[in-house]
């Protein structure tokens, strides 16, 4: 059985729990909101995962590393961009 979640973003670093193994359906956009659609089975295991949303830019301010681009986004104003990113590391962050 998959659930669906949907998460939202918002501008710079976002550390999301996520089920182990969910994986990103799609990204999607309402406005500025951005929002992960994502596919996850019964685990019950949490992972956490990191993810940048910088607009009109490219990140500056990490220092993880970026494992990937998942989404550039062009919104209908025309002059507004957003790319999405995953990135390192998977670990939960110290509290």
């Amino acid at each position: 059985m998959l659930t669906d979640l949907t998460i939202i973003l918002f501008a710079g670093f976002n550390e999301v729990a996520l089920p182990k193994g969910a994986q990103l359906g799609d990204i999607e956009t309402d406005g500025f909101e951005v929002s992960l659609q994502v596919k996850s089975g019964n685990e019950t295991e949490v992972t956490y995962r990191q993810f940048y949303v910088a607009f009109n830019q490219t990140p500056t301010d990490y220092n993880q590393g970026i494992l990937r681009l998942l989404k550039t986004i062009q919104f209908s104003d025309g002059t507004t961009s957003a790319m999405v990113y995953e990135v390192y590391p998977y670990k939960p962050a110290e509290e």
